[in-house]
């Protein structure tokens, strides 16, 4: 649905969109990178950590947003929050694999070790390798889906569009920006207002 928005709102409205983009792109690509070169595995923790600040600064933001700023921004910052949260919840599930792993070692040690063939009679411990790993692949995966719809949002918060479900969550009032109709360059929705 197109709204009729300032240039003062579609900047505000693409905000939260830069923020969440931005603290993709430094924690997940270049603190993650730099971190896997020093080779500290528990440095890695500090990647959901820092990332989860930025996400509750978005929270903290929302919640304020509403009496500082229009409808429009109001539910752009809902979007960045509630995918921030998709982020969060892949950080839950990587810890839930983790802690389950690091239980089953605990109950078998060394049961998932493997010989390194070298001289000093070293093992490779492989359970916690394809833990990582797996757990790397689950937030890699809400780290992509959340970066391309991020994406889609700075665009639409650009054009004036906002799916018409968020107010469901950030409810219209006399205030709210007018709803223009839908356009041709966004999702069709049943009986909603066309634009011309």
């Amino acid at each position: 649905m197109h709204y009729k928005v300032t240039e003062q709102e579609i900047r505000a409205a693409k905000t939260p969109h830069h923020i969440f983009n931005i603290n993709i792109l430094i924690t997940h690509l270049f603190i993650s990178m730099i971190v896997l070169e020093i080779g500290d595995t528990v440095a890695l923790l500090l990647i959901p950590l820092i990332s989860s600040l930025v996400i509750f600064y978005l929270y903290n933001r929302k919640n304020s947003s509403g009496i500082q700023s229009s409808w429009f921004v109001s539910a752009h910052w809902m979007l960045a929050w509630r995918r921030g949260r998709i982020l969060l919840f892949s950080y839950a599930i990587a810890l839930a694999m983790v802690a389950i792993y690091w239980i089953i070692d605990q109950i078998f040690p060394g049961g998932f070790s493997m010989n390194n063939f070298s001289t000093e009679n070293t093992q490779t411990n492989l359970g916690e390798i394809i833990t990582i790993r797996f757990a790397a692949v689950v937030i890699f995966v809400a780290v992509l889906i959340t970066f391309m719809q991020t994406g889609i949002s700075v665009y639409d918060a650009g054009k004036g569009i906002l799916d018409p479900a968020i107010e469901t969550l950030v409810p219209r009032d006399e205030n709210a920006n007018e709803a223009l109709g839908e356009g041709s360059d966004e999702v069709q929705h049943a009986n909603v207002k066309k634009m011309d």
